[in-house]
């Protein structure tokens, strides 16, 4: 159902799923308080109608929201270092790099140094990667998940079970001969 052809109708149906009272809804839609004519326009069923469409919708990206959000410490948690380098060891171009490792990344920071007693003037690049705080990360996800035992977590190391459960998953990786 599109927005209400009635822009009062439409304020008052927004301001119901932006948890305002029927009385504090009615008023903010721009009418006068009266108790009994906002319960009869909240008792209307195009307004019913267009509350529900606005709360499923709201409820949708909320859930989208938690998703990405669960996606985003997930790419934190499971980051590894190893997707920064190509396989002959040099540093990928961040536009190479997965979007995942690129996710995982605080800063990056580039700086260049003279190389001391060079006549040629030959400089040193050094490239310094910081990653958000993958303990953290995993802790979170630990949290959510509900790794923690019964005891509580003064009693229980999450980020160590983690890893332990994703040691034990993981699969030794071919070695190019």
């Amino acid at each position: 159902m599109p927005t209400l052809k009635n822009t009062r109708h439409e304020a008052f149906a927004q301001a119901r799923v932006g948890g305002m009272t029927i009385d504090a809804a009615y008023v903010e839609a721009g009418y006068k308080a009266n108790r009994s004519n906002a319960a009869r326009m909240n008792a209307n069923e195009h307004i019913q109608q267009r509350i529900r469409e606005l709360q499923e919708a709201a409820a949708e990206r909320a859930e989208i929201d938690a998703a990405r959000v669960l996606e985003e410490i997930c790419d934190v948690a499971l980051s590894d270092i190893r997707d920064l380098f190509n396989q002959n060891g040099s540093l990928r171009d961040v536009e190479n790099m997965p979007v995942k490792v690129v996710k995982a990344i605080q800063s990056i920071k580039v700086s260049s140094k003279k190389v001391p007693g060079s006549e040629a003037g030959e400089t040193v690049i050094t490239t310094e990667i910081k990653f958000w705080d993958k303990i953290a990360a995993l802790e979170k996800l630990a949290k959510h998940f509900m790794l923690y035992d019964g005891n509580g977590p003064e009693n229980n190391d999450p980020a160590a079970d983690l890893l332990a459960a994703i040691i034990n998953a993981a699969r030794p990786l071919s070695v190019a001969e």
